[in-house]
């Protein structure tokens, strides 16, 4: 019985190195969380811009300038530099213009280690 006793008082939480893991391991998920957070927020920003060229009746989809310059306005407005008239595909069929934005995009993470991700959105527009 005493011996139980003992084993209860002895047991204090955690150690110094414990602490120092916990630490490392927060600070490294905090790390980790604002690194990646701007890259869904770029992409976020892309989906709203394509929802937004998708509703605006002013844009003549049939033409392939007046769809990228709206594009361009849009992405500008939104601070998005990242997007190259290469990662746009323009297409028409059967009354339909898809819009697509096909992009990767890499962040610096650590060191020589860096955080990317693919990503391809896209809008149809019935008109």
């Amino acid at each position: 019985m005493n011996n139980i006793a003992n084993f209860r008082y002895r047991q204090q939480g955690l150690s110094f190195f414990g602490w120092m893991a916990m630490v490392a391991i927060f600070g490294l998920l905090i790390l980790s969380f604002f690194k990646v957070f701007p890259i869904y927020n770029e992409n976020f920003t892309i989906q709203a811009v394509l929802s937004g060229l998708a509703e605006d009746e002013k844009i003549d989809v049939k033409s392939k300038r007046a769809i990228w310059i709206s594009l361009q306005k849009r992405l500008a407005v939104n601070e998005v530099y990242s997007i190259k008239p290469e990662h746009v595909t323009i297409e028409r069929k059967d009354g339909k213009t898809t819009v697509t934005i096909t992009y990767e995009t890499r962040r610096p993470y650590i060191s020589n280690l860096f955080i990317g991700g693919n990503f391809t959105e896209s809008v149809v527009i019935n008109r």
